[in-house]
C-alpha cells in the first residue's frame, strides 16, 4: 500500500478547515479527511478536533472488541462527534464538519467506509471511476426526488448545504459500507473543494495520466485550484 495526501487553501479562502489522518493497527490501516463547516464558527477546529479524535480512538481500540471494523469506525465517529458538540457548547458556538473514513482490511481483503457529509471517497479500477459514497446534502436529495434534473442540480446555488454533519448534536449517523479490494486499486478521500471544480472525467483523465500516488494528488489539487480554487481542496490518494 502507498498513500498520498495533499491539502491547499485554494484561492479565496483564508484558512484551510480541512484535515486529514491516518493511523494503522494489526493488519488494518486507516485514513480519514474531515472538512470543516464554512458556514459555521471554527470550521478549522471542529475538522481537526474530529481527525485527532477519530485517530486517537482507533489507537486505543481492541478491534477484536466490537462485532465489524464499520462499529469500530461509527463508535470512533460518534466519540469525534461527542468532542466536537463539548467543545462547541464551551464556546457557545456553531461548529460542524464533514468527515469519510477508510479502512484497509488486509485480513479479510476488504475497504470499509464510513462517512457523513458530502465529502467523498472514490474507487479507480479497470479504467473506470466510481463514486462509493452518496453525499448527504440538500442538492443531492433534491436531485434524488426528482425536484431537480441534472443540469439545474449542477447549477444549484446552494450545492455546500450538508444534511448531516459531524459536531452539530449528539444525534449522528454515519453511512456504512464494505467491498473486496483488488490489488491496483485506486482510492481517493477528497473534500468538496476538488469535486466542485473537477468533473468526474477531468478527474478520470488525471488519474490515468500519472502512476504515482504523490503525483495524482498533486495534480488533482493543482487542476482543481486552476479551474477556481474557490475553496479547500484535499486530495488522499491510495494504491492498494
Amino acid at each position: 500500500m502507498k498513500f498520498s495526501t495533499i491539502s491547499n487553501i485554494g484561492k479565496v479562502r483564508e484558512i484551510n478547515e480541512d484535515s486529514y489522518g491516518n493511523v494503522s493497527i494489526d493488519n488494518y490501516d486507516f485514513f480519514i479527511v474531515a472538512d470543516g463547516m464554512g458556514g459555521h464558527s471554527d470550521g478549522e477546529l471542529a475538522s481537526s478536533l474530529t481527525v485527532e479524535s477519530f485517530t486517537n480512538f482507533i489507537k486505543n481500540a481492541n478491534i477484536k472488541d466490537y462485532s465489524s471494523v464499520s462499529d469500530l469506525q461509527e463508535e470512533a465517529i460518534i466519540f469525534a462527534n461527542n468532542e466536537v458538540v463539548k467543545v462547541s457548547k464551551e464556546k457557545q458556538e456553531k461548529m460542524g464538519t464533514t468527515v469519510v473514513c477508510l479502512c484497509i482490511d488486509y485480513i479479510e481483503n476488504k475497504i470499509h467506509i464510513s462517512h457523513i457529509g458530502d465529502s467523498r471517497i472514490y474507487l479507480f479500477r479497470d479504467d473506470n471511476l466510481q463514486q462509493l459514497t452518496n453525499d448527504h446534502s440538500l442538492v443531492n436529495e433534491l436531485l434524488n426526488s426528482g425536484v431537480l434534473n441534472e443540469e439545474e442540480a449542477e447549477n444549484f446555488s446552494n450545492k455546500a448545504a450538508v444534511t448531516r454533519a459531524v459536531g452539530v448534536s449528539l444525534d449522528v449517523r454515519a453511512d456504512n459500507k464494505s467491498m473486496d479490494y483488488h490489488k491496483d486499486d485506486l482510492v481517493f478521500l477528497v473534500t468538496d473543494g476538488l469535486t466542485n471544480e473537477l468533473s468526474a472525467d477531468e478527474i478520470k483523465k488525471i488519474i490515468k495520466e500519472y502512476d504515482d500516488v504523490y503525483d495524482i494528488s498533486k495534480y488533482l489539487v493543482e487542476a482543481a485550484i486552476s479551474n477556481g480554487g474557490r475553496d479547500n481542496v484535499t486530495v488522499t490518494t491510495i494504491r492498494i
